[in-house]
């Protein structure tokens, strides 16, 4: 594997990790903290609320001072968060960490996609990010057993010493691996930024991208809170149960974004996106009808991670395309608006609106006509292309 592509998947693990690897011991952290299920899984959405506020100024200087010297920074920042949470004793200390790992996170996040960006184009690039999302739906595949198992042998603050340990090595290999940053163009006066942000957010193709990454993830992180603790309430499951099903349900990334990245050195990501559609429709049926059966909602859950895997590399390619001079900052307003806006709603669905599986059922069916429309308006703007330009824009092939 070339060693960028390396690198960029190793950034990647440290978000996942940091964003992941709590969700299975959430019992146990409730337990350990004295907490109520609301109050263990608002301290998680803290988490994704730093996350999608850092990475509103994070992009901007990605794309001004390059990739190294973010990295940097957010990853002394993200192995405080992790070292904080480590020796917590109390609900303020844990959130404090995670408030923190999520500022630090922002830059693993962001940092992986503009070193691919800046390293590869054409169907090298289609290529690196297969790669990237077949790397990420792997590691979130094995997080959750991970999670578990460390959870039940050294509790789960030991199992962030672990995580401080792993942060650590991908530190040094990034130091050794990192290109010379390259000073660009770009104003962080904070008008020139709010300018910046609104001409992404109000160009034609900025909703229907978005919502390539925003309908799966709305849909990962309901599931992710609500999960845990249906699975130990409903079917008894221990926590390295819990980490175990999990896992089970993270296998439909792997197979999404191993099938998307076969599919696109054959057809265009819009066509992908569009034949693997029915996997929504198929979770939400489930859910609403085999709720009963613990297998039948491992299996809805891996319906809907299928759909989160396979997305990926659509929506990065389209980023790549229509905002190829300003990928980080348009990668950190997607990123901001889906953890600031859709973390919230997922925490109060939990909270005011999730009854049962039904109701997950009526989300995932609303999300997958989401994704139908926008799936439509990327169409007529590919059609558009080929009118003015002769073009085909949705074609990675082409593009390659």
């Amino acid at each position: 594997m070339n060693r960028y592509i390396a690198l960029a998947a190793l950034l990647t693990s440290c978000s996942q990790l940091a964003s992941q690897i709590f969700m299975p011991v959430l019992p146990d952290i409730a337990d350990s903290l004295a907490l109520s299920a609301g109050a263990s899984q608002a301290i998680i959405i803290s988490f994704f609320l730093a996350l999608g506020s850092a990475q509103l100024l994070v992009g901007p200087l990605c794309d001004k001072y390059g990739e190294r010297p973010i990295f940097v920074a957010g990853h002394i920042i993200l192995i405080v968060g992790t070292l904080i949470c480590a020796f917590a004793n109390g609900a303020n200390t844990f959130m404090i960490g995670r408030v923190l790992q999520g500022a630090g996170c922002a830059a693993p996040i962001l940092v992986s996609r503009a070193v691919l960006y800046s390293c590869f184009q054409g169907a090298k690039l289609n290529n690196a990010m297969g790669s990237l999302a077949i790397s990420a739906s792997f590691v979130a595949l094995i997080t959750p057993l991970i999670a578990g198992t460390l959870a039940q042998q050294f509790s789960w603050q030991g199992m962030s010493i672990v995580l401080i340990c792993f942060y650590v090595c991908i530190f040094l290999f990034g130091l050794a691996t990192f290109p010379k940053p390259k000073k660009r163009l770009v104003s962080l006066r904070p008008i020139a930024l709010l300018e910046q942000y609104k001409s992404i957010a109000t160009s034609p193709a900025f909703i229907p991208v978005a919502s390539l990454k925003w309908a799966p993830t709305f849909l990962y992180l309901t599931l992710q809170l609500y999960l845990p603790f249906f699975l130990r309430n409903e079917f008894t499951y221990s926590t390295e149960q819990i980490g175990q099903a999990m896992m089970i349900s993270m296998s439909g990334l792997l197979v999404g974004s191993t099938l998307a990245k076969f599919m696109q050195k054959r057809t265009h990501h819009l066509k992908i996106a569009v034949l693997l559609w029915p996997a929504l429709p198929i979770s939400a049926f489930t859910f609403l009808f085999f709720s009963e059966h613990v297998h039948a909602v491992i299996f809805a859950h891996c319906a809907i991670m299928f759909i989160f895997g396979s997305y990926f590399p659509s929506y990065m390619y389209y980023v790549g395309h229509f905002y190829k001079s300003r990928s980080s900052t348009a990668n950190a307003l997607v990123g901001a608006t889906e953890l600031l806006l859709f973390s919230s709603i997922a925490w109060l669905a939990n909270q005011y609106l999730i009854t049962g599986p039904s109701s997950i059922a009526i989300l995932t069916v609303g999300c997958a006509l989401l994704v139908l429309i926008c799936l439509n308006a990327l169409k007529k703007l590919g059609n558009e292309t080929i009118n003015q330009n002769g073009v085909k824009l949705c074609d990675s092939k082409q593009q390659g």
